[in-house]
């Protein structure tokens, strides 16, 4: 291989990792505020390479999102269905979500989808379908994991599944929220078992602890 070749091949870069630091700028700054500079000097590649990477900012999030999504659905799976318990797995569901949504060296970030996109979501149809996507996810994550735990006899065969499901989603969304805004991690994960605690207790849960 002669010299000119080497220098004219194009520079590797790895996918996952950048499509990673390109979702931690937008969390920090923001969807509006988070430019093709911010994401270009995140990733480590020049705007050229990036947007022929990627596309667009628009692209850039949406396939960073989508990375997100693939890579955490296993993880949020095994917290909710893995454990017998529907008390216990849902405070350690919770507890990993806290723990993403605190991520950050100087306050905490909050989710990276419900607190990034949301201002966004109306004017942008595609964006919007985004969110609604992952309000969809959540919610059908909630639902079978109420209807397993009512087969399996922690809670009365006449269980509301969609209500709690609903309950236990307004909550997720309010931490992410809480979580943008600045409250600290311990008040967030007390606000989780509290509420968690006072759902199951009203649907008459077999089991809270």
């Amino acid at each position: 291989m002669n010299e000119k070749s080497a220098r004219g091949r194009p520079r590797q870069y790895d996918a996952k990792a950048a499509l990673g630091a390109a979702l931690l700028e937008f969390r920090r700054r923001g969807y509006t505020a988070t430019s093709l500079d911010h994401l270009s000097e995140a990733t480590k590649m020049a705007r050229p390479s990036l947007y022929a990477a990627f596309g667009n900012k628009h692209g850039i999030y949406l396939r960073a999102v989508t990375q997100y999504v693939e890579d955490s659905a296993e993880r949020w799976n095994r917290a909710l269905f893995d454990e017998p318990s529907l008390a216990r797995a849902l405070n350690g569901y919770f507890l990993i979500l806290v723990a993403i949504y605190s991520e950050g060296d100087d306050r905490p970030l909050g989710c990276p989808v419900l607190s990034v996109i949301t201002g966004e979501a109306t004017a942008d149809p595609v964006i919007g379908a985004e969110l609604f996507a992952a309000i969809g996810r959540a919610d059908a994550r909630f639902r079978d994991r109420i209807a397993a735990a009512r087969d399996d006899a922690q809670l009365p065969p006449a269980t509301d599944i969609d209500a709690i499901a609903d309950m236990l989603a307004a909550l997720q969304h309010s931490l992410a929220q809480r979580a943008r805004a600045g409250t600290a991690r311990p008040e967030l994960e007390r606000i989780a078992r509290n509420t968690i605690t006072l759902i199951l207790k009203a649907a008459g849960a077999a089991t809270v602890a």
